[in-house]
């Protein structure tokens, strides 16, 4: 390629990606990458032709670079020194962080046969909140309470109301392919939450989401309002087992609540956050939880 039909190209390039918010530096490192390693022949490829080519090239690399640049900036920076959440008692106004709990001190609780990959999660709590056990929470057990909790899940219960025999399954996160730009591919599957007995009457659709910078899947479900809970095994309306631990199980559920469900791709197990709320919990409550989940980061260390 001659040095004419170099610097039209490297023009064309050039003006394509100065419409990309990518610094001068790499603009031009981008244009070199483009031009400088390729050995047209200018006699079989007219000046317009270079042109159209190197054009239609730069904007796939502007459109490779904006969604490179997205992803990135799905991994915010993680805010420094959150305070660690304490475990019980009213919690002021700040930004927290909740520790992993298997990468603790607590012999039950390990990694010795896999856990969530995670580190910590930091969230921002404004005021009236409040945890207890893992719930953090506001008006807990009235009729506008509004809660998240973070589980890291083993098996998913068929019927989660007559759970001492119900049948297990993966939690539906498990039954998944990555594409390749990292987003979320569903397989068909018999299982998990989306199947789960007694979930209606909301729609059971598994969205693809992003949560903490992660990869997630979301699903809203619903307990039925005229359930009588204490009709279940032992008084509890259980969605699953809890990975490593004898007995555990997600059991705080009244009658009509609602919850989103975020399973977050997180490696070699998944992360689930249950955001839930019920019928008659303010709208600015409900605000505040979608505040609190707009603002984690889900440190990976």
């Amino acid at each position: 390629m001659t040095d004419q039909y170099r610097d039209r190209i490297a023009a064309a390039f050039d003006r394509e990606l100065s419409r990309s918010p990518l610094p001068p530096d790499l603009r031009a490192q981008a244009v070199h990458a483009a031009v400088g390693g390729r050995n047209f022949d200018e006699r079989q490829r007219p000046p317009r032709m270079l042109a159209l080519v190197a054009a239609l090239l730069a904007v796939a690399i502007v459109a490779t670079l904006f969604f490179t640049a997205r992803s990135l900036d799905s991994r915010r920076a993680v805010p420094a020194n959150p305070v660690p959440l304490p475990k019980a008692g009213v919690v002021a106004p700040g930004t927290y962080s909740l520790a992993n709990p298997y990468l603790g001190d607590n012999p039950p609780l390990n990694c010795n046969r896999g856990c969530a990959d995670y580190q910590r999660i930091i969230f921002t709590l404004p005021a009236g909140w409040a945890i207890s056990n893992g719930l953090v929470y506001k008006h807990l057990n009235q009729p506008g309470e509004v809660a998240f909790s973070a589980w890291t899940v083993d098996q998913v219960y068929g019927d989660p109301c007559h759970w001492q025999g119900s049948a297990l399954s993966p939690l539906d996160l498990a039954n998944h392919s990555h594409a390749a730009n990292g987003a979320i591919v569903l397989a068909p599957y018999d299982g998990g939450l989306a199947h789960q007995a007694l979930r209606g009457p909301l729609p059971r659709a598994l969205t693809p989401v992003r949560l903490g910078g992660e990869s997630a899947l979301r699903i809203d479900l619903s307990v039925p309002a005229n359930l009588d809970i204490s009709s279940c095994d032992k008084g509890q309306f259980r969605s699953w087992t809890v990975w490593g631990v004898v007995d555990g199980a997600d059991s705080h559920y009244a009658p009509g609540q609602l919850d989103s469900i975020y399973m977050v791709d997180v490696d070699r197990r998944p992360l689930v956050i249950d955001a839930s709320h019920m019928p008659s919990t303010s709208a600015a409550d409900l605000g505040e939880l979608e505040a609190i989940l707009a603002s984690m980061i889900i440190d990976r260390g």
